[in-house]
């Protein structure tokens, strides 16, 4: 088993750029994937993080595409922030749109997730490449590559919110992944409380358009960090005990036994665990790779 811990934060000023804040409609999904306590024993107990023990962690997703000669250069940027600041940052790619399309001659590989249609369907103008940091300014609001290190800074340096713990444990001979998630939270925060794990592969070569590459179209470019599934969808479930709201104070724990795909190379792959509030804001995320 591996110990993790992390934390993000609810800043203390939303910045909006193109909207407000909107609100998630029935965002909790029932739940599918159970924590098998027969075959591996009782659930861990944690202790409650302080803050001082907790780690601040900020979300950058970056909405790109196969057929979008930009997106390059994006991705750039946000493997670079995520470089300079160690572990504090995750990046996820989520291809989506129409430049996302499929074709009978080089772009024949299917990128796209449902989860990520979901994710681009929640955007107020829907464009490659674009991005969202914690979702600050609510699911819709979006930055331009050039602002995301500036906005990833600001995040960094906000009031710590909530301390996540993460203990997970990969059996091979089952493709089972256990997976025990627990809260510590030091601000309010206004329900429903989710709790999401998404998975993400790096190392997957393919065609990419890539305006800054000669030639342009480059048949085996990296691919890093993409969108590949959920356990219990785009926006998770609810977060135990805190799932219709949080005080300062409170705790939360979530353990599921997820079936692998194999579809997905696990040794390629990481979970990224996202807790988020009623607003669709990101309060913590956390991003492990399930077979260390």
């Amino acid at each position: 088993m591996t110990r993790l811990s992390a934390l993000t934060i609810i800043p203390m000023a939303l910045v909006l750029v193109f909207s407000g804040c909107d609100e998630l409609e029935n965002p909790i999904v029932e739940i599918t994937t159970a924590y098998q306590a027969t075959a591996y024993g009782p659930a861990p107990a944690f202790s409650a993080l302080s803050i001082a023990e907790a780690t601040q962690r900020v979300l950058i997703e970056d909405f790109t595409a196969h057929q979008c000669g930009n997106c390059p250069a994006a991705a750039i940027i946000a493997a670079q922030i995520a470089e300079d600041t160690g572990d504090a940052v995750s990046v996820m790619a989520i291809h989506a749109g129409n430049l996302a399309n499929t074709d009978d001659d080089h772009f024949d590989t299917d990128w796209t997730t449902e989860e990520g249609n979901l994710f681009w369907d929640q955007l107020d103008f829907q464009a490659n490449p674009l991005g969202r940091i914690n979702r600050i300014g609510g699911p819709g609001n979006f930055w331009a590559p050039a602002q995301w290190s500036d906005q990833t800074a600001e995040q960094l340096n906000t009031e710590l919110s909530v301390g996540l713990q993460v203990i997970h444990d990969w059996v091979p001979e089952n493709d089972h992944l256990n997976v025990h998630v627990h809260g510590t939270f030091y601000a309010d925060a206004d329900g429903p409380i989710q709790v999401a794990l998404l998975i993400l592969e790096s190392d997957v070569y393919d065609y990419q358009l890539d305006y800054a590459s000669d030639p342009e179209l480059v048949p085996d470019y990296e691919f890093d960090h993409v969108l590949r599934s959920s356990v219990h969808g785009a926006f998770g479930l609810g977060f135990g005990d805190v799932a219709t709201g949080a005080g300062a104070g409170d705790v939360a724990s979530h353990s599921v036994t997820y079936t692998w795909d194999n579809a997905w190379v696990v040794e390629n792959a990481t979970v990224l665990v996202v807790v988020s509030d009623g607003n669709g804001l990101v309060l913590n995320s956390f991003e492990f790779h399930p077979a260390d």
